[in-house]
């Protein structure tokens, strides 16, 4: 069986500063200040992927909007995932010039996308994006033990690491899904394994 199709990786950074830390910190009280979360964001974007998808497949074949609209997606998929990384601490610093400088996603675009298809993964994520939201409710709690962990000794732990770079690579895939990216249902797992076999959101138009 052949990997996922899309492919998130970052890199463990060998410290952790206090510095960036309290950087995330203000960081978090601004996004409050103005009524905003991580999740809310997050939902935004799951919502927002699928109609920009069906939008622009509007009298377009699935192949001029994967090979035009693709690349741009993706390039917008890797800012994301570089500041939630940084936000979520999987990473220490925000990109620069580039996201790629801290975290690495390759996309391969698959599958045939139709308007309907596109709006019907509104639905059809639902699944995946629930029991993202419960493992982020639980991925808070890891959050907060590697604050403390950065506090004493500027390290993550191996474990926390992995809880929350795997979370980002859950989130990423389900939004390379929803964008109409790819074809094969993002797959319940924090790792790097095939896809399950689930109902495909392809529907006559």
């Amino acid at each position: 069986m052949n990997a996922y199709p899309v492919r998130y990786s970052v890199d463990k950074p060998a410290r952790f500063t206090r510095l960036q830390l309290l950087v995330r910190v203000l960081a978090f009280v601004v996004l409050g200040m103005l009524g905003l979360s991580l999740g809310l964001l997050f939902m935004a974007a799951y919502v927002a992927l699928p109609v920009f998808a069906a939008a622009r497949l509007s009298g377009r074949d699935a192949a001029s909007y994967l090979e035009e609209d693709g690349p741009r997606v993706v390039r917008a998929l890797r800012w994301f995932a570089a500041i939630f990384a940084w936000l979520g601490l999987a990473s220490e610093t925000l990109p620069v010039h580039s996201p790629e400088e801290t975290v690495h996603l390759d996309v391969e675009p698959s599958g045939q996308p139709t308007v309907s298809s596109a709006l019907w993964r509104l639905l059809i994520g639902l699944p995946s994006a629930l029991l993202l939201g419960v493992l982020a409710f639980v991925g808070s709690f890891v959050w907060l033990w590697a604050v403390l962990s950065v506090l004493v000794s500027e390290r993550v732990g191996d474990g926390a690491f992995g809880f929350l770079a795997g979370l980002q690579r859950w989130s990423i895939r389900l939004l390379a899904y929803q964008a109409s990216l790819v074809d094969p249902y993002p797959p319940f797992s924090f790792d790097d394994r095939p896809a399950p076999r689930l109902p495909s959101a392809r529907v006559a138009p």
